[in-house]
């Protein structure tokens, strides 16, 4: 079990392939692991995705947000969980839909419809019955990997020239200052 932030269990990792609803009558959620482990949990997807986006440093409503501004993807908004770690999700259907299951981009490997069911499948070897046409799930792949593209080519700090961005810490150094700048002498050995 692995821990995030002030003790919340992190679900959604670089191994999450699909959360979707669990009809069992106990749980609300059950993930589906790179491995072919399926994990239920009490907590609802769209918990366990807000949750998620927290430990990765925003907010769920924060990353729709991002993406909102970024494209007109106003309903089935792709989810950036970790765009640093190129942790993506993309609905099936409404988010706010109990039926929604949410599919982690970087596993998908494609499509088939079958007797009027449409099915994803996984990098791992897995499959999963999904429940929107495969015309939307088309769409819903083009529309991840656009936002993927988008923001994995927002310049970084380092790529910037560094003196514009550099912070100043009272007590801390910069290697960039050279302290004989000031006239001090920098020794320890008085």
């Amino acid at each position: 079990m692995v821990f995030g932030l002030k003790g919340s269990e992190v679900l959604v990792t670089r191994r999450t392939v699909a959360i979707g609803p669990a009809y069992d009558g106990i749980h609300q959620s059950v993930l589906y692991d790179y491995s072919g482990r399926k994990i239920f949990s009490m907590k609802a997807p769209m918990d366990i995705l807000e949750e998620a986006c927290m430990i990765y440093r925003s907010t769920y409503d924060g990353r729709i947000k991002a993406v909102r501004h970024a494209f007109d993807y106003f309903r089935k908004t792709p989810l950036m969980v970790c765009p640093q770690q190129y942790i993506y999700a993309i609905p099936t259907i409404a988010p706010t839909d109990y039926d929604c299951i949410w599919l982690f981009c970087q596993h998908i490997e494609s499509s088939t419809t079958s007797e009027g069911k449409t099915y994803v499948h996984f990098t791992n070897g897995g499959q999963l019955e999904i429940n929107c046409s495969e015309k939307v799930f088309t769409k819903q792949r083009e529309r991840a990997a656009v936002t993927m593209n988008h923001f994995s080519t927002i310049p970084t700090i380092s790529a910037r020239n560094r003196s514009d961005t550099e912070l100043y810490l009272p007590g801390f150094q910069s290697g960039l200052m050279d302290s004989t700048e000031f006239g001090e002498d920098t020794s320890f050995d008085h």
